[in-house]
């Protein structure tokens, strides 16, 4: 669809200078200033919404209706980056709270942090890029956005979005390169560099950190995600938001719903309702209205999920539905475990793959759901208030949600999780905060 020069290790010095110089273009434009280019950038991505959405399913394989899906959050995020543009501030701090303070008057302010260096993953092509640009921009920064190889010309198109909404054109460079080579080396190494932002795995996670210099990281880094289905709760709509949100974008989704624990006495017709809607899925071209499930974004990718399956039912999970692949397409699969011991239960699949377990007490279904070592989201279906107030109590998840799966974020949400699911929280407002810093002013009268 289309071709980039690979960014050049000779190139670093010159996109670290020219971030530099556009940041502080960036940090003198007034917060209206900001406001009006990301609104302007939010609207021109709904009147093109049908071109994004279309290259996001030649892209990443995402079936046309998902890709729709993310254009609107995309553009979503981009408008509520420019409302929060304006809600910059900090507040004062008392100091007369002892002896020394008194007859001091102190308030602080945010202000913009520098050039941010922004790792995006395939899976949320332009979606997850305008979550790490928008507030940026919206905080006074500039930015360095390394997209992922196989999917850079969302990201390419939002540069492009932005600089004919107003924002000077160094003030997004893009990197076109691997997550691991010597730019990504000497951009992490580089003090001009003052904050790392990284949607991915635990394992990539790992390695930034391992690369780069002190500085200040967020990371938002995977997700095992549980859903409970309690006996009180509406089945046929449990299994229904369960269906979809196990396969939604072939499963290529860090919160999609991996691990569904179903009490006993309800535990077959779930399942069976599970599994009838599951197959009923049609697999095809994503550019088709009528795909649910189009191709995984590589081959490589298909097959890793494939062997996992595979290994799994030679361990003992019985395969109700799928495990078949066909070159990038995997059919949606759905896997019976009794034996939660197997590899496959604790760690991320990051495919179309749903796994059942027959649960006999609420307490088995929270040590199950926090046997992982990540922590993002998790779903609960239950009418019984205690039971849904025990769930967020007790529940190892950074969100918990109550007659829902785990599989829904609204962009403002913060989204961060407890153990291995990442560092510092995302969401606009939050991201914001976290690309700015903290100016603190002391008068002594």
């Amino acid at each position: 669809m289309a071709e980039f020069e690979e960014t050049k290790s000779a190139d670093t010095d010159s996109i670290i200078a020219k971030s530099k110089n556009a940041f502080n273009y960036v940090k003198n434009l007034s917060h209206f200033e900001r406001y009006e280019i990301l609104l302007n950038a939010s609207k021109l991505l709904e009147q093109n919404s049908e071109n994004f959405a279309r290259t996001i399913a030649g892209e990443a394989g995402k079936p046309l209706k998902y890709a729709r899906n993310e254009v609107k959050r995309a553009a979503i995020t981009t408008l509520f980056s420019a409302e929060e543009s304006k809600r910059i501030h900090g507040e004062t701090v008392p100091m007369d709270i002892e002896p020394r303070g008194v007859n001091r008057f102190a308030f602080y302010t945010r202000e913009p942090i520098g050039p941010v260096l922004a790792i995006t993953p395939f899976n949320d092509p332009l979606n997850l890029v305008a979550h790490k640009i928008g507030p940026a921009i919206a905080a006074g920064n500039s930015v360095i956005n390394k997209p992922s190889t196989l999917t850079p010309i969302s990201a390419v198109n939002l540069k492009d979005i932005l600089i004919k909404s107003g924002l000077q054109e160094d003030a997004i460079q893009i990197l076109f390169t691997s997550g691991e080579g010597e730019v990504m080396r000497a951009i992490l190494n580089s003090d001009e560099i003052k904050r790392v932002t990284f949607t991915g795995g635990v394992d990539a996670g790992r390695r930034i950190l391992g690369m780069g210099r002190i500085k200040k990281y967020s990371m938002e880094l995977g997700n095992d995600s549980p859903v409970i289905i309690w006996n009180d709760a509406d089945l046929d709509n449990a299994a229904e938001l369960v269906t979809e949100a196990a396969f939604e974008s072939q499963g290529e989704n860090c919160i999609h719903a991996q691990r569904i624990l179903i009490k006993d006495d309800v535990y077959d017709y779930v399942k069976n309702r599970i599994v009838e809607l599951s197959s009923k899925l049609r697999i095809g071209d994503p550019l088709d209205e009528s795909t649910d499930i189009g191709p995984m974004i590589s081959e490589s990718e298909a097959l890793r999920v494939e062997d996992s399956v595979k290994r799994a039912v030679a361990d003992g999970a019985d395969l109700l539905l799928g495990g078949e692949r066909d070159q990038a397409f995997m059919h949606p699969t759905v896997l019976e475990l009794s034996d939660t011991s197997l590899p496959i239960w604790g760690n991320e699949i990051f495919g179309p793959v749903t796994m059942l377990k027959k649960i006999r007490s609420f307490e088995e279904a929270i040590s199950l759901a926090n046997g992982t070592a990540y922590g993002l989201q998790a779903g609960v279906f239950t009418s019984d208030l205690d039971l849904a107030m025990l769930s967020i109590e007790k529940l190892d998840f950074g969100t918990v949600l109550i007659n829902d799966t785990s599989d829904f974020r609204i962009d403002t949400m913060p989204f961060g999780g407890l153990k291995n699911s990442g560092i510092g929280r995302e969401g606009v407002r939050f991201s914001i905060e976290d690309m700015t810093e903290m100016k603190l002013a002391i008068i002594k009268r």
